[in-house]
């Protein structure tokens, strides 16, 4: 139980603050040759570089960023001696689902982005008690706001709900000043036996 404490402060409290490093990768550099040895392939861009930024990372570091960090969390990256706040934008994955690729949105502060958030539900054990089940038709949503402003994900709690009760988009409270960018009558969950 104690080692399990100190992991879980240690993924929380550090690894949650940590800068990433990644190296510029040469555009003749093969990929392939690159996840042989431990690499994985990316590409930084955003709306204030002059270029996009084709990157390396190490495959370890990137799957530690990613089990510490939601899609929109905002991740230090450094670049030989450039820090670079950053957003995973998109993973791509081969038919293992290994991640093969993955692209990092540059921000700056209080830039607005559009960036699909996780909605996480909480409270379904209660449901189970009852005999009814959680059924998701939506599992992220699509927010437009300033970067600092946009949650890492949408949280629910399903807890107090009963049959047949439904959950649409319209329905989830968003922060101040943060859009939404999908259809508000959209059905994210509904309640079921």
């Amino acid at each position: 139980l104690i080692n399990y404490l100190i992991h879980l402060i240690y993924e929380v409290f550090i690894m949650s603050n940590l800068t990433f490093n990644v190296c510029k990768r040469e555009n003749n550099e093969n990929k392939v040759n690159l996840r042989r040895v431990g690499l994985t392939p990316g590409i930084i861009y955003g709306e204030f570089l002059k270029n996009p930024i084709p990157i390396k990372i190490d495959s370890s570091d990137l799957k530690r960023l990613l089990k510490t960090n939601n899609k929109g969390s905002i991740i230090p990256i450094c670049l030989g001696k450039k820090k670079l706040n950053c957003v995973v934008k998109d993973l791509q994955k081969n038919y293992r689902n290994e991640i093969i690729h993955v692209d990092f949105q540059y921000t700056k502060p209080n830039e607005r982005i559009k960036m699909k958030i996780p909605i996480k539900f909480s409270g379904q054990e209660n449901l189970e008690s009852k005999r009814l089940v959680l059924e998701t038709h939506i599992t992220s949503i699509e927010l437009q706001g300033d970067v600092e402003k946009i949650p890492e994900s949408i949280d629910i709690d399903v807890s107090n709900m009963n049959f047949d009760n439904r959950i649409l988009l319209q329905d989830i409270s968003i922060p101040k000043d943060i859009s939404v960018l999908s259809d508000p009558k959209a059905l994210v969950a509904i309640i079921t036996n």
